[in-house]
């Protein structure tokens, strides 16, 4: 790609006022609000690529949007002068460029013919996992991420409901799979997006991801600048796909390569049951144990080993969890042989003892733990009803007792917990902060 012989390109720029002609390509734009001040619109951000290919992320004042908004549009090629060069953000870089252009109201923003500029139309940053973990809570860049979705939330796409969060588990090209995130407006636009795709997608690219923890979790979380692309609608979707299919992947999940298992809900464990692909890996889960069910018993009376199910609940769905010898007993702070050893000494022996749950274990209902889980084929298979193995279980959470309150009154209705300090916010606040300065 050769420059045009009157315009710069990106690199040639200098901080301070510049008054020479850059030709550059608007790839995207977006708003940017400040939700702490109602909504407030701070100005329009653009994603800027010049005849190398080089990004450069620019930012229109409010107050100069009106001059700009009309002949504004994502795709088009434009020769633009006159505006002032800052250093970059450190932290939510849309492009890993040392400055960023802001317009004044000097600058001149002009369509051109299209004809003899060759602009590239995109330009990504995708990471694998690894680089994704290692920038984990920085807050820094923000990275593309390639792969594909294996359950989507869309637990109320059918019912005309818009969705402010939508949580996507997707597994990224290099392996692991994630919890993609989606704010606001990015979830509402994929919403629309998915609903008016004939095929659910195969492949997935979500752009200007920035990823962080959640209960330990690592997650991928949109900002305001986030797009997302399915299949065939970008080159780097079409190229996975293509190579999905070639390779006899564009069916079948790997989940085996999952480096920490994911916490999920209950409600997104019973989605997983109805996955016409299901994972048969280890999830993570906190729940609050609501009963313990005596008609199926509390041990195996061959081998005198702790077998409980218990009835659990998170604030969006109720589930029924089995635990085994060694979590029971770390749970009972008893071993089940210690119990019966104790019902033989009694009067009436060990009548009734296999449906009579024991003392130790009803102290356990009405506290909070978080479980590992193991999906097994039974549990797609199961034609009766179903219950979810635990694993182990990790920690308990803060279990102060609230006797007025039932754990069970808190399902209906109610949503998950998420973090409110999310990139995006962070993101407009930048900008805020960065207008008063000026």
């Amino acid at each position: 790609m050769v420059a045009s012989a009157t315009s710069l390109v990106f690199d040639d720029l200098k901080k301070g006022f510049n008054k020479n002609e850059v030709l550059a390509r608007v790839v995207h734009f977006w708003e940017a609000r400040n939700i702490n001040k109602g909504g407030l619109l701070m100005g329009f951000e653009l994603f800027l690529i010049d005849q190398k290919g080089t990004t450069i992320h620019a930012f229109i004042p409010a107050n100069r949007i009106a001059c700009y908004e009309e002949d504004l549009k994502a795709g088009v090629i434009y020769k633009i002068k006159k505006f002032l060069v800052i250093d970059n953000k450190t932290s939510y870089k849309v492009t890993s460029h040392k400055f960023l252009i802001q317009f004044t109201q000097q600058t001149v923003l002009a369509p051109t013919d299209h004809a003899g500029h060759d602009i590239e139309r995109q330009n990504f940053r995708i990471r694998s996992y690894a680089e994704f973990n290692e920038a984990v809570n920085k807050n820094e860049d923000l990275y593309d991420a390639l792969g594909k979705p294996v359950l989507i939330n869309d637990e109320n796409f059918n019912n005309g409901v818009t969705n402010k969060r939508i949580d996507i588990h997707m597994q990224l090209k290099d392996g692991p799979i994630v919890r993609v995130t989606l704010w606001g407006n990015v979830a509402a636009n994929f919403q629309k997006k998915l609903m008016e795709s004939v095929d659910k997608p195969m492949v997935l690219l979500a752009t200007t991801m920035n990823p962080k923890t959640f209960r330990d979790v690592f997650c991928l979380s949109s900002t305001s600048s986030t797009r997302i692309f399915f299949d065939n609608d970008i080159e780097p979707t079409t190229n996975y796909l293509t190579w999905l299919r070639e390779n006899g992947k564009d069916s079948e999940v790997t989940t085996s390569e999952v480096t920490k298992p994911e916490t999920v809900t209950l409600s997104e464990l019973h989605q997983f049951l109805q996955n016409d692909t299901p994972p048969t890996d280890t999830f993570c889960c906190f729940a609050t144990i609501v009963d313990i069910l005596p008609q199926y018993g509390w041990y195996f009376i061959a081998c005198t080993r702790y077998r409980v199910e218990l009835t659990v609940c998170d604030k969006e769905n109720v589930a029924t969890f089995v635990i085994f010898d060694k979590d029971t007993a770390k749970l009972a702070g008893r071993k089940a042989t210690e119990i019966l050893e104790d019902a033989q000494d009694g009067e009436n022996g060990v009548i009734d003892i296999h449906n009579s749950i024991p003392g130790c274990l009803e102290e356990i209902v009405g506290r909070t733990y978080k479980f590992e889980l193991k999906f097994t084929p039974f549990n797609f298979t199961t034609p009766t009803r179903q219950t979810f193995t635990v694993t182990q279980i990790l920690e308990e959470e803060n279990n102060e007792v609230d006797n007025e309150t039932d754990p069970l009154d808190d399902v209906e209705g109610c949503k998950e917990d998420h973090d409110e300090d999310d990139s995006e916010a962070l993101d407009i606040q930048h900008k805020d902060k960065r207008l008063r300065h000026e």
